[in-house]
């Protein structure tokens, strides 16, 4: 590859200022600042600011059949930015506005790179009654690839995953073309992707493999007068699940429920896992603590969500924690979780499924970690009220470290292959190794058509290589 001539027809896109070849300029994205997946190689960085200045990198890309990654912050947890292949990484962050705010129909139309920061400090001071759904993450990492990787929000129970939030997007192809999914694609409103034929999902849980997202209209919900985050704690999550799964079919203005383990809040607050117990019942201490979040638009209304709510935690033995504790960090914008071990660096196993199995993927996955001397770091969110789950399992280790690097990864695949022993678990923003589990397991004509698609959007395969599905 001729860098010289690449760089000189970038530069010709978007000025000299935002490309680059330089090594020390390249090695911010050549890896995933967090996760234990391998490093990656990134040849040239480019900044575009327009949708049309993105199409002309692709095409060049095209042109001269290199690999494309976009990219927003690198803080993916999946690897799924990462340039496998080499090639352009496409930095979306000059693609930050936020467009329209529609407040009739409760969405916003944003910029490809656009970051939870930039939406809720635009929100909050130019539409302070309408809230969008917001990850556990910092706030520098974008939303639209939260969106489009299935990412979970605090409003979860009410929209359902990240990827059920979206209403509409403006893509540009592997091929160089821009294509519009949605009502837009028809007329100036985004929103949402009814009652056309939904292609939105070309997009979704590709991992940027058939396409660049430059414009996304999210959801956004109504923020109401009288609002209360309860703190439910237990002895074990045999106790808790079966509490948290009938308040999600009580119907009482939740928005919220999630379940921590007792290490995943020490982890958070940044304690050093070497110094907690692995096991945390054995010092009398919660082991399953629980975060729900209701809302009301009447004080009456509130009275009676918040009593049913007591009322059902505690005849499920739950209790709600002394006052004084709460959890109104969350989501929290730290990186304690991540720099549990001092060394900067944590990964999980995420998966989506039944809420039946919440209590069998939690003992399974914390059997494994402490077999291999780690404390038990678990998650769960319950969805679109209470449809579905996520549940997650985290592995802290020192980036400096390539021994415990290799270990983490060991765990994780063992974690991975323990859970999946379940019926319905599907791993969600899968590195390459568990892709490959995956297209053994698919049903084959289901893969042949993801294939296809593939090919169709990206017939040079040059959209982010080694990364998603038909690859």
């Amino acid at each position: 590859m001729n860098n010289n001539e690449i760089v000189s027809e970038l530069e010709n896109i978007v000025g000299e200022q935002f490309v680059s070849d330089k090594p020390e300029e390249t090695f911010l994205y050549h890896y995933d600042f967090i996760t234990a997946e391998p490093e990656g190689k990134c040849d040239i960085v480019i900044m575009p600011k327009t949708a049309e200045e993105v199409q002309e990198i692709v095409k060049i890309a095209n042109k001269f059949k290199i690999p494309l990654v976009p990219w927003v912050s690198g803080i993916n947890f999946g690897s799924t930015a990462t340039p496998l292949k080499g090639g352009i990484v496409v930095d979306l962050r000059r693609l930050n506005r936020v467009l329209e705010v529609n407040e009739d129909d409760m969405y916003a139309l944003i910029e490809g790179g656009t970051t939870w920061a930039g939406l809720q400090a635009y929100l909050g001071k130019n539409h302070p009654n309408l809230m969008a759904g917001v990850t556990f993450s910092p706030p520098g990492t974008g939303v639209v690839a939260s969106c489009l990787c299935y990412g979970m929000f605090n409003l979860g129970m009410l929209g359902g995953t990240g990827a059920e939030f979206i209403n509409g997007l403006e893509v540009v192809l592997g091929s160089g073309d821009l294509v519009r999914v949605g009502s837009c694609s028809l007329s100036d409103y985004w929103y949402g992707r009814q009652p056309l034929p939904d292609l939105a999902g070309l997009f979704i849980g590709w991992e940027g493999s058939t396409g660049i997202v430059t414009k996304a209209a999210i959801k956004l919900w109504p923020k109401l007068p009288f609002r209360k985050d309860f703190v439910l704690m237990g002895n074990t999550f045999d106790m808790g699940i079966p509490v948290l799964l009938k308040l999600s079919k009580a119907g009482l203005g939740i928005c919220d429920i999630f379940v921590f383990s007792y290490n995943w809040i020490q982890a958070a607050i940044g304690a050093y896992e070497k110094k907690v117990p692995l096991n945390p019942l054995k010092d009398n201490l919660p082991v399953f603590i629980s975060g729900v979040t209701t809302q009301a638009y009447t004080e009456k209304q509130h009275e009676a969500q918040c009593e049913a709510i007591e009322t059902i935690s505690k005849e499920g033995g739950l209790t709600e924690a002394p006052q004084g504790i709460s959890l109104d960090i969350l989501p929290y914008q730290a990186w304690g979780a991540w720099n549990f071990s001092r060394g900067g660096g944590g990964e999980w196993i995420g998966s989506y499924c039944s809420t039946r199995e919440i209590i069998k993927y939690y003992k399974l996955a914390r059997e494994t970690a402490l077999k291999h001397g780690h404390t038990s770091q678990f998650y769960s969110r319950l969805l679109f009220g209470g449809h579905y789950c996520v549940s997650r399992f985290n592995i802290n280790f020192n980036k400096n470290d390539p021994e415990e690097i290799e270990s983490a990864r060991i765990i994780l695949k063992e974690i991975h292959e323990e859970v999946s022993s379940l019926d319905g678990v599907v791993m969600y923003k899968a590195p390459k190794w568990a892709h490959e589990v995956y297209e053994e397991k698919i049903y084959p004509a289901t893969y042949e058509l993801m294939k296809k698609i593939k090919n169709l959007l990206d017939p040079n395969k040059v959209m982010n290589p080694g990364h998603g599905w038909g690859d």
